[in-house]
């Protein structure tokens, strides 16, 4: 397991995608029963409308942090990978650099207007009449860590470039190279069960 993904940073990253995980889920339950119910009963019990709204803005904000140590964000690449390495990381760093000024942008922006809905009270229009500081606080809270692991992210390759470890910078903040991809895939053992069990010769009995 490379070291990045033991850090505390990366745990808590992916812990964070699990619990966006389960709220997609929860809204997929929901809405499922929402639309049972309407087509049976004519009733709508559990609003899932609203609900699943507030998990899946909670649930993509939960999972930038865990998709960007995972080199998971979609990057155009045709032109990156026909440069040499130098320039590559050189990328890299512009890219990292640039995404953590926008991490902390969002945070702050999202900051201030959660602050707002809690001093203003504010709750939503609906029967549920939810107080939106409890959505937007998680929603919120996903930009922050997000925020925090670009800047981690951001320090820890100028720490390897400063070491001349620029190996290590591609490793965590570069492109994710196909071959990276596939080395996720057992080949070994999906050949091995595919291959045909060797002949063995048919025992001859002796008289």
């Amino acid at each position: 397991m490379d070291p990045i993904t033991r850090s505390p940073v990366a745990v808590i990253s992916r812990a964070l995608a699990w619990v966006a995980g389960f709220l997609i889920l929860t809204s997929a339950v929901i809405v499922s029963i929402d639309v049972v119910t309407r087509s049976i009963l004519k009733l709508t019990f559990l609003q899932s409308f609203e609900l699943s709204s507030y998990a899946f803005a909670a649930a993509v904000t939960l999972g930038l942090a865990y998709t960007l140590i995972s080199r998971a964000h979609i990057r155009i690449e045709v032109v990156y990978v026909l440069l040499k390495a130098p320039l590559r990381i050189a990328l890299d760093l512009i890219a990292i650099v640039a995404l953590t000024a926008a991490a902390i942008a969002f945070a702050w922006f999202a900051a201030q207007t959660v602050l707002y809905t809690w001093e203003v009270n504010a709750h939503s229009n609906t029967t549920l009449a939810v107080p939106l500081v409890l959505p937007q606080a998680l929603w919120l809270a996903g930009l922050v860590w997000f925020a925090i692991t670009a800047c981690w992210l951001t320090v820890r390759s100028v720490r390897h470039l400063l070491k001349r470890q620029p190996g290590r910078v591609s490793d965590e903040i570069g492109v994710l190279a196909l071959q990276e991809e596939l080395e996720d895939i057992p080949l070994e053992k999906t050949r091995a069960e595919a291959a045909p069990a060797p002949a063995t010769a048919p025992a001859v009995s002796r008289v």
